[in-house]
């Protein structure tokens, strides 16, 4: 007998969703500066996505979470290029259910009381991973107010901190 779980239907985007670096189609130069940062141990605090619609910026941020997060399969493993996918942080990031990878959609939420209420978890360390990756998905929709209550966490961020901003307007961006 067949598992229900197995048999129910996904749309084709989640189905085929890329899930590692390596099944990134067409990304080959960001891959590789990803790869060559991560190797030289110099991660950036924040990553700005940008690009058409549907060409896969958030999935892309939630690989990023994975690599950065990812303990590997015995538990040892350290930030890399290759999550597994099989460790519990690589399974909650990808199922969007880890509580140290908080995703926010600025079209929804462009108030400064919700960016408020975001930054208030900065200060405090991670509960269960190494970073705390904060996916901010159509960035470029925060109203103004939003953006200056990021700026100051966004220039000085703690160590346990990543950013990862994702846009369809890279132009309305606050410089």
């Amino acid at each position: 007998m067949t598992d229900p779980a197995e048999s129910a239907y996904r749309v084709l985007a989640r189905k085929y969703r890329p899930a590692t670096f390596a099944d990134l189609i067409g990304q080959e130069a960001m891959v590789r500066t990803l790869r060559n940062a991560f190797a030289s141990d110099r991660i950036a605090h924040a990553f700005v996505l940008t690009g058409v619609r549907g060409v896969g910026k958030t999935t892309t941020a939630r690989i990023i979470a994975k690599g950065l997060n990812c303990i590997g399969a015995d538990g040892q493993g350290g930030v890399t290029i290759a999550p597994c996918g099989q460790c519990a942080p690589c399974r909650a990031i990808a199922e969007g259910r880890h509580v140290d990878v908080l995703e926010m959609d600025a079209a929804t939420h462009t108030q400064v009381e919700k960016m408020r209420d975001l930054l208030a978890s900065v200060p405090y360390r991670p509960a269960e991973t190494r970073y705390k990756v904060y996916i901010i998905d159509e960035v470029h929709m925060l109203s103004t107010s939003a953006f200056n209550a990021l700026l100051k966490t966004l220039e000085e961020p703690p160590e346990h901190v990543k950013f990862i901003f994702a846009t369809t307007e890279i132009r309305k961006v606050p410089v």
